[in-house]
């Protein structure tokens, strides 16, 4: 990432910091991940950021010279988004799961921490959108909880047996092993070219008092003996299939004319 940038993203978005403690990790591997299909054109480049808030990866593509698209539930509750430039749109893809873009638009498709909170009876709709709106070589970049890392998810077999979400359909609907989300590609023209589970969060302590935190320095923090039990299994945790989440990027094929 470039350094600079993000650091002036974190600072206009100070408000949402115990947010960023947490998900930075996630951010940083997302961001190495997205692609420009078209450098060598000199054009500018275009990035659909799905379920955008708080925005900082919105924010940073835009900053990096990028024409930048997003959806959010609720995008009155991030105007600094809109503010900047960034066509922020609300979509509620529960609702509706086709895409309000043209064939052909982007050159990455950023969909991280989303997909465990659709209504998987919306995914055959939901990703033959997204390979239409892609270009040829156009980049998706899915990130989800791993349902098999080492937590209750893992301890409580039937957990995901029904959704956990209210009246309204807001929560997680399930949370997948990677083999679940690899068949949601099947019937697309979309070639996975990375699909493996990844650590986002074993670096991290939390209690209620301080939010998030380095784990390292869980003595300095409420909740020591949670957080010192999670010291003691994080070299389990950090075992490739209990690993706290999956990242899966995909790209579109290029059609030869």
């Amino acid at each position: 990432m470039n350094e600079k940038i993000f650091e002036g993203v974190k600072a206009d978005l100070v408000a949402n910091e115990d947010y960023l403690r947490n998900h930075e990790p996630r951010f940083r591997i997302s961001a190495e991940a997205v692609k420009a299909t078209n450098e060598s054109s000199g054009d500018q480049p275009r990035l659909l950021d799905i379920g955008c808030w708080p925005g900082y990866l919105s924010l940073y593509f835009k900053r990096q010279g990028w024409e930048v698209s997003a959806i959010d539930l609720k995008p009155d509750r991030i105007p600094i988004i809109s503010d900047a430039g960034i066509d922020l749109i609300a979509h509620d893809l529960n609702e509706n799961p086709e895409l309000p873009y043209p064939e052909n638009h982007f050159d990455s498709i950023l969909f991280t921490e989303v997909f465990e909170h659709l209504n998987p009876a919306s995914f055959e709709r939901l990703f033959t959108g997204i390979e239409k709106c892609l270009k040829p070589g156009g980049r998706l970049i899915l990130t989800t909880p791993n349902r098999l890392a080492l937590n209750k998810n893992l301890l409580i077999p039937n957990r995901w047996s029904e959704p956990e979400v209210d009246e309204e359909g807001h929560g997680h609907w399930k949370e997948y092993r990677l083999s679940e989300v690899i068949k949601c590609f099947a019937s697309t023209d979309l070639g996975i070219i990375r699909k493996e589970t990844v650590s986002f969060y074993s670096n991290l302590g939390r209690s209620n008092e301080t939010g998030y935190f380095p784990l390292s320095d869980w003595r300095n923090h409420p909740n020591k003996p949670r957080n010192f039990a999670k010291i003691a299994i994080n070299p389990i945790r950090n075992i490739p299939i209990f690993r706290d989440s999956l990242i899966v990027v995909a790209e579109k094929n290029r059609k030869e004319g």
